[in-house]
């Protein structure tokens, strides 16, 4: 039988490991989407900050891995 601790400490290092990319997706895919609802959420409170969060995604998607089904998806978060 396992001990709690260590059933617990394999846990977190099974979620630490990096997704595989499926058909259609981009590497950068959920790190864009991520972005682009942060960038929602803040243009309400902090327009500075949200426009250089935005600048950084807009980055991403020309030079990063991010599909078009991504790009889509983040326009109507």
């Amino acid at each position: 039988m396992k001990d709690l601790n260590n059933f617990l400490s394999e846990k977190k290092d099974e979620k630490k490991k990096a997704h595989t990319v499926k058909d259609g997706e981009g590497a950068d895919d959920k790190k864009y989407i991520t972005m682009m609802g942060e960038y929602k959420q803040l243009r309400k409170t902090d327009k500075e900050a949200a426009n250089e969060l935005l600048e950084k995604a807009f980055k991403l998607a020309k030079d990063g891995d991010v599909s078009k089904n991504a790009k889509i998806a983040a326009a109507y978060i």
